[in-house]
C-alpha cells in the first residue's frame, strides 16, 4: 500500500514520530535506537550555539531534504527525508516544504539558550 499522508501534523508530533526513536523526544541524541547506529546521534538542541548563536533554519531544511552535505566516514545513519515525505505528501512540493519548515520550526524551539 501506498504511505500515508500526513495532513495536519505539527512539527512536535512529527519530530516524535519520525527523530525521537534516534534523537530521543527532548533532540539531545538519546532516543531508544541510538545505540544500534554505528555512530550516535548528535544533540539537536545545540544547533543555534553551533553556528554562531542563530539556529541554522535553511542548513538544517537541507540536511533534512538532501542528508548530511559530507560523510567522510562511510554512509550517514541518518535517512533522507526528502524523498520519504514526497512520498508520504503524494509528491505535492508545497506540502513537503511545510512539513520540513514545522520540523526545523520544532528543533529551533529546543535549543538551548544562551546562559
Amino acid at each position: 500500500p501506498p504511505p500515508r499522508r500526513i495532513i495536519g501534523v505539527s512539527g512536535t508530533s512529527l519530530f516524535i514520530r519520525v527523530w525521537a526513536s534516534c534523537h530521543g523526544a527532548d533532540a539531545r541524541g538519546r532516543g531508544p535506537a541510538a545505540r544500534a547506529l554505528k555512530t550516535p546521534p548528535p544533540d539537536r538542541t545545540t544547533l543555534g550555539k553551533r553556528h554562531g548563536g542563530e539556529f541554522p533554519s535553511e542548513y538544517v531544511a537541507d540536511v533534512l531534504r538532501f542528508g548530511t552535505p559530507l560523510v567522510s566516514h562511510g554512509s550517514s545513519d541518518m535517512p533522507i527525508w526528502g524523498p520519504v515525505f514526497g512520498s508520504m505528501e503524494n509528491y505535492d512540493e508545497i506540502a513537503v516544504r511545510k512539513r520540513i519548515k514545522e520540523l526545523s520550526d520544532y528543533l529551533a524551539s529546543l535549543q538551548e539558550k544562551e546562559s
